[in-house]
């Protein structure tokens, strides 16, 4: 149950804080908080202002480590060594730092290429969040489940391996995976 209300709370923030200034904290390069308003761009930087008459600065990852909102971890992360940190949703800090990035559903269409006479298929798609996690420094994409290859970086937990691959724990529900391992695991 636990798991479902941080989720919801997940998908109702993201799409809020995509509209509109959302009361929040971020969080500087120093590790210096300032309250505000905050608003995201689509460019993964974020407007702020202390109060909501104030003139707008416009910061990323030069300058902040990452911003909360309701209760949400927004945090700058570097998934490889050539591209500038993007905006991740931070779910389970400790040994292992698990990510999760929302992904909107909708309808979009498969087309089939210039010169083609097939009509495009329309295919709906229900919104779900993407996975990521950083273990031994290294940004792993995990997606919505755990796989084997994934089983196999946590095999010095092998309680969680074991219910993993028993079925006592779904290997969709990756959050709670990840509590149980930062939890029991990972010395």
């Amino acid at each position: 149950m636990k798991y479902l209300l941080t989720f919801s709370l997940f998908m109702i923030c993201h799409l809020a804080l995509k509209a509109q200034y959302q009361e929040g904290i971020i969080i500087f390069n120093n590790n210096t908080s300032k309250a505000g308003f905050i608003k995201t761009r689509a460019n993964d930087s974020v407007k702020f202002k202390e109060n909501e008459e104030d003139e707008t600065v416009v910061y990323d990852h030069k300058h902040i480590i990452g911003f909360d909102i309701d209760g949400l971890k927004y945090r700058y992360v570097r998934t490889n060594r050539t591209d500038p940190p993007s905006l991740y949703i931070e779910i389970e800090n400790g040994k292992i730092v698990l990510y999760g990035l929302y992904m909107q559903g909708g309808t979009s269409s498969i087309g089939f290429g210039p010169g083609s006479n097939l009509q495009p298929v329309y295919v709906d798609r229900e919104s779900y969040t993407l996975y990521f996690m950083v273990i031994d420094d290294r940004f792993v994409r995990i997606g919505t489940k755990l796989k084997k290859r994934h089983l196999k970086m946590l095999k010095d937990c092998p309680e969680l391996v074991s219910k993993l691959e028993n079925g006592n724990m779904k290997k969709k529900r990756i959050p709670e995976a990840i509590e149980f391992y930062n939890n029991n695991c990972g010395d």
